[in-house]
């Protein structure tokens, strides 16, 4: 269950769309920081949404992304707190029909977290046994693209089963795509995705 991910400026949010765009690699740059902020739910972090209707997909050509800063974690009226993953396996359940056919996004992350099944560390707020949270990053440093979902003005990470990079931390890992899938997850064709056993991941 991600819960927190670095994240990017929305400037370079923007550079990264251009780079999609013009089908040229995208990189983390060496002047970048090394410290990222992160996003958590009900904080606000860039995402990349489509300008057309993935249902029905398009190139993504020049114009054909966009980028706006949402909240992370819908609200629903019988959910305390705010939903901040979707299963991709519940992509046909009326509460995410809608947004997992027309509204697929994506955020680009350094890394995400994932909280250790079974090993704790002292809270450094409380000093009280909490989750040992894991970072992953790509194994060349580069940026990782997350499925996630948008309705309004939040959005949610997408999640599917862990590859075995993420599975002895967890059973559960966001929707890492490469940047050569981003046309299919914006596409009619996205679940054909939902197995990311071929993804590579480093913990740190």
């Amino acid at each position: 269950m991600c819960r927190r991910f670095t994240i990017l400026t929305l400037d370079e949010t923007l550079d990264v769309i251009q780079k999609i765009e013009m089908a040229s690699p995208v990189l983390l740059q060496p002047d970048w920081p090394a410290q990222r902020p992160s996003a958590y739910p009900q904080s606000k972090a860039p995402v990349v949404v489509p300008m057309f209707d993935p249902a029905m997909g398009a190139p993504l050509a020049p114009g054909s992304l966009g980028a706006c800063e949402l909240i992370w974690g819908f609200e629903e009226p019988w959910h305390n707190g705010v939903i901040f993953n979707s299963r991709i396996e519940s992509a046909a359940k009326p509460t995410w029909r809608e947004a997992m056919s027309h509204r697929r996004c994506f955020a680009v992350a350094p890394s995400f977290f994932e909280s250790h099944q079974s090993e704790t560390v002292p809270s450094p707020k409380t000093g009280k046994p909490i989750k040992r949270p894991c970072e992953f990053r790509a194994p060349d440093g580069g940026p990782l693209f997350l499925g996630c979902i948008w309705q309004g003005d939040r959005f949610s990470v997408v999640t599917t089963e862990a590859n075995r990079c993420v599975a002895p931390v967890h059973p559960r890992m966001p929707m890492v795509l490469r940047q050569d899938e981003l046309p299919l997850w914006l596409g009619p064709n996205y679940q054909a995705l939902a197995d990311r056993s071929n993804i590579q991941l480093e913990m740190q």
